[in-house]
This record gives C-alpha cells, structure tokens and sequence, in this order.
C-alpha cells in the first residue's frame, strides 16, 4: 500500500535536487560577474532599511543556520525522534551545506553589500565573501532533511524558519539577494541528498 506514496516521494526528492541545482546556477552565474544589477539593489534595500527594531526578534532564529545552530536541531532531531537515519541525514546535510558554501565562497569570491553597495545598515559584523550565504544554505538543508517527515504544520514551521533565516541575512546587511537564493539552492541540494542517501521514512497520511 506504501509504494505509490514512497516513489511519488522520492520522485518529489529528485525534483527538488533539480530546483536546487537550478537555483545555484541562475544565481551563480550573474554573482561571479562582480556588479550588482538595479533589482537585486532595490531588493536589498526594501529588506535592509527595514526598522532597526526588527533586529530583536530575528537575530535568534537567524542562528539555526550557524554551525552551533546546525548541531543542535540535530542533538534535537535524536532526542525528539530517536530516528538515527533522519538524525544522519540532517547532520550530513547541514554540514555538506556549510562546508560546500565555504568553498563556493572562495571561487566565487562576491564581495559583501557592505563592499559593493553603499549605505548599508549593517546589525552585525561579517567578515569574508558574500556569495553563497552559508546560514540559508544550513537552515534549507535542515528544513530538506526534515520537513519531509513531519506532520503537514510541522512541515510549514520547519520551511518558514529557513525562510526567515534567508531573510535575516539580507536584513542584517550580511548578503544580498542573490547570495540567499544560491544559499537556498545549495541547501536544497545538501538537504535532499542525505535524506535519499540514508534511506529516511517519510509520514503517509494513511499512517
């Protein structure tokens, strides 16, 4: 009775690898140029000159894509569900996500916002590349290891959070948009590769 649903799952995976991939290039491509088109300013800047209030109730959530971050929602993801190949998958995921965004940011070599644009209201210190945002490319991956087998709530909570922390990052003045998209790309790709490498269930509505 299962093997419909399971294939159509796995069939779902694989596109999502193909969306993920697809991200990366369509925003690779235009970063490695080193300029910044006119939309990809203004888009910044309606996120960046957002109240500086806002900083306290995103900083937080903003962690989840942060190393530490990464390693808790795993201890969390034992803990909860005491699934050893979900907890691997989002441990494999997460990590192939920051380490592969660190290397990515070395070839690329995409200055900052604050390095190509002016004005930016900058919430936190950064250092290094801009391109791709490692935080995105952490928290999507956790969202693609996890949200496939949480209930349907659940499954929305785990996709706004990797959202928000997308958002952050363009917020704090830490990356522009297209270093969030190319995050969230990656991501998707790390995140869903470790689910299928580790075999994870999944939730079926008969279940």
């Amino acid at each position: 009775m299962a093997v419909r649903p399971r294939i159509a799952a796995r069939r779902g995976e694989l596109i999502t690898v193909a969306v993920g991939v697809v991200l990366v290039a369509a925003s690779w491509i235009p970063a490695s140029s080193g300029d910044v088109s006119s939309w990809e300013a203004t888009a910044f800047r309606h996120v960046n000159d957002l109240p500086d209030a806002l900083w306290a109730f995103l900083r937080v959530p903003m962690q989840l894509g942060s190393l530490a971050g990464s390693f808790a929602v795993v201890a969390a993801t034992f803990l909860i569900t005491r699934d050893r190949r979900l907890t691997l998958a989002t441990l494999v995921g997460s990590q192939a996500a920051y380490w592969s965004a660190k290397t990515i940011k070395e070839i690329v070599g995409r200055g900052r916002p604050t390095v190509l644009l002016h004005g930016v209201h900058l919430h936190e210190a950064v250092s290094g590349f801009g391109y791709v945002s490692a935080h995105t490319a952490v928290a999507v991956a956790l969202a693609a290891a996890l949200a496939p087998s949480f209930p349907r709530g659940a499954r929305v909570v785990a996709v706004a959070l990797a959202g928000l922390v997308g958002f952050a990052r363009i917020y704090a003045g830490a990356h522009l948009p297209l270093d969030v998209v190319g995050g969230a790309g990656l991501g998707l790709v790390c995140g869903t590769l470790a689910r299928l490498a580790f075999g994870v269930r999944y939730r079926y509505p008969a279940a």
